[in-house]
C-alpha cells in the first residue's frame, strides 16, 4: 500500500510541476492583462479557501480515496479547459474554480494518506522520517515534472497543462488500487461501529468536526507553522522578479524550481541526521541574511547562491514544524488540522499580499520581498513553547506508564 501511496504523490508532484512556476507567464503570453491574472488568482485562492476545510472533513469522516478521486475530477477538468481555451478569461477564472477545489483536497490529504499506509507497512517509522522520505519523493518529482513543464512551454505555453493532465491521469490508478485493497477492511470497522440511531449520529459528527476543529485552532504547533510561511511570503511572493525573470526566461523559472525541491530534498534529509532543539533559531537566522542578500547583492550568481541557501533553511523548518504538527495530532484529524493551517494561512495572505504589492509600488521590489520577514523572529519563540509542550506530554506519559506498573 505504500508504495502505491508513493506513486500518487510522485504523480500529483509531478503534475504541479509542470506549470507550478510556468502558469502566470503563460496567461500573458494568452493575451490576459495584470489585472484578469489578479482576478484569476482570487477566484482561485477563494475556491481553495472555501473548499479547504469541507474537503478535508470528508477526507477524514468519508473517504481518503474517494475524496482525492473527486479532487483529481476537479482538477482534470480545470486543465483541460485551460489546454483548450487558455485565451478565454471566463473560462480561465471557471478553470481556476475547479482547480482551486482539486488543490483544497490535495492540501494535507496527500501526505496524510501517504503516512497513513507507510506507518501500516511499518508502525516503528517516525513522524521525521516519513517527512524526509516523503518530501524527496516530491521533490525529486516536482523537479521532473518542471523539466517536462519548461519543453513543453517551449513548444508552446499552453502545453504545460497537458502536462499537468497527464500526470494527475497517471496518479489515478494507484489511487484506485488504493481504493480496491483497503475496501474491505474499512467496511468491516464501519459496521462494527454503526450507531442504531443515524440521526445521532450525524449530530454527534457535526459536534466532533466542530470540536476537533477548535482544538486545533488552539494548539501552538498550527499557529507555529502560520507564522513561519507568513515570514516567508514576500520573499516567495517575488523571488522571481528579483532573479529577473522575464516571459522569455522559462529556464530562470525551471532554475528556480530546481533550487527550491534540491533544498527540500537536502533539507529533509539534514533534519533526519542532525535533530537538535537550536536548529531551528538557526534556520531562521540563515533565513533573515539570505533573504536580504537576494534582495540586495549585485550579482545574478551571488543572487541566485542567496536563494539556494534560503530554499534549503526555509525547507528545513518547514519539515521541522510540520513533523511537530503530524506528531500532536491523530490520524483521524491529521488532514483537517493541516487544512486549518491552510485555511488560516490564506486568509492572512489575502490580508498581507496587497500591502507586499504596494510597498513594491512605492518603494521597490527587494524592500517588498522583506516585508514580511519580521515575523520570522516570532517562529523560534512558538517552537520553543511547542517543544516544551511536548516534553511535558511524554513526562507525563512516562510518569502514568510507572504508576500503572
Amino acid at each position: 500500500m505504500s508504495t502505491l501511496a508513493r506513486l500518487y504523490n510522485a504523480f500529483i508532484a509531478m503534475g504541479c510541476g509542470c506549470f507550478s512556476v510556468y502558469y502566470m507567464v503563460a496567461y500573458r503570453d494568452a493575451g490576459l492583462t495584470i489585472l484578469m491574472i489578479a482576478l484569476v488568482n482570487v477566484v482561485f485562492d477563494v475556491s481553495t479557501t472555501l473548499a479547504e476545510l469541507p474537503t478535508s472533513v470528508l477526507f477524514d469522516r468519508w473517504s481518503r480515496e474517494k475524496t482525492l478521486m473527486v479532487g483529481a475530477a476537479f482538477r482534470l477538468s480545470g486543465f483541460l479547459m485551460l489546454l483548450v481555451w487558455p485565451a478565454s478569461f471566463p473560462v480561465v477564472c471557471a478553470a481556476n474554480l475547479a482547480t482551486g477545489v482539486g488543490a483544497a483536497v490535495e492540501s494535507g490529504a496527500t501526505s496524510a494518506l501517504y503516512i497513513e499506509c507507510s506507518r501500516e507497512r511499518d508502525p516503528s517509522l517516525t513522524m521525521r522520517t516519513l517527512m524526509s522520505q516523503l518530501y524527496l519523493i516530491t521533490g525529486a518529482s516536482t523537479i521532473a515534472g518542471g523539466l517536462a513543464g519548461a519543453l513543453l512551454f517551449l513548444v508552446a505555453p499552453n502545453l504545460i497543462w497537458l502536462g499537468a493532465f497527464v500526470c494527475y491521469t497517471a496518479a489515478l490508478p494507484p489511487l484506485v488500487l488504493l481504493l480496491a485493497g483497503r475496501h474491505d477492511g474499512r467496511k468491516d470497522h464501519e459496521e462494527e461501529t454503526t450507531p442504531d440511531d443515524p440521526a445521532e449520529s450525524s449530530l454527534e459528527g457535526r459536534r466532533g468536526i466542530l470540536a476537533s476543529v477548535s482544538e486545533l485552532f488552539r494548539r501552538p504547533e498550527v499557529w507555529h507553522l502560520v507564522l513561519f510561511n507568513l515570514g516567508t511570503l514576500s520573499v516567495l511572493l517575488f523571488w522571481q522578479l528579483l532573479l529577473g525573470v522575464g516571459q522569455s526566461g522559462v529556464w530562470w523559472l525551471f532554475a528556480g524550481l530546481l533550487l527550491t525541491n534540491a533544498a527540500q530534498i537536502i533539507a529533509s534529509r539534514i533534519g533526519v541526521l542532525r535533530p537538535r532543539a537550536t536548529d531551528e533559531a538557526i534556520a531562521v537566522v540563515v533565513i533573515v541574511a539570505s533573504a536580504a542578500g537576494l534582495a540586495f547583492l549585485p550579482s545574478r550568481p551571488a543572487q541566485i547562491a542567496a536563494f539556494f541557501l534560503f530554499s534549503c533553511a526555509q525547507m528545513f523548518v518547514v519539515a521541522i514544524a510540520s513533523a511537530q504538527l503530524h506528531d500532536a495530532v491523530s490520524d483521524a484529524v491529521r488532514s483537517t488540522a493541516f487544512s486549518v493551517v491552510s485555511l488560516v494561512l490564506m486568509a492572512f495572505t489575502a490580508v498581507l499580499t496587497p500591502v507586499c504589492g504596494w510597498i513594491g509600488d512605492a518603494v521597490s521590489v527587494p524592500w517588498a520581498s522583506l516585508t514580511t520577514v519580521p515575523l520570522l523572529v516570532m517562529a523560534p519563540v512558538l517552537g520553543f513553547f511547542t517543544r516544551r509542550r511536548h516534553a511535558r506530554t511524554a513526562a507525563a506519559d512516562q510518569r502514568m506508564a510507572r504508576t500503572r506498573q
